[in-house]
């Protein structure tokens, strides 16, 4: 069932309160590569940036290093 109208509002409100979007500029033909093969692993983009994100994070709180 899709949502409603309200729902669909209410769910942009948050989300702009809340999320940011982070990108990056790569050749064309590297990002079409690259979506490819997150398909093909059965994984999308974002889930591979979210965990990079994490896993940089995770290290520096690790070793204590400052951003």
């Amino acid at each position: 069932m899709p949502k409603s109208e309200a729902k669909r509002r209410a769910d942009n409100k948050y989300n702009l309160a809340h999320y940011t979007v982070l990108g990056c500029k790569m050749k064309i033909t590297d990002a079409e590569e690259f979506k490819k093969a997150c398909k093909d692993a059965g994984t999308t983009p974002n889930a591979i940036f979210r965990k990079a994100v994490d896993d940089f994070m995770r290290g520096l709180q690790n070793t204590g290093d400052k951003v």
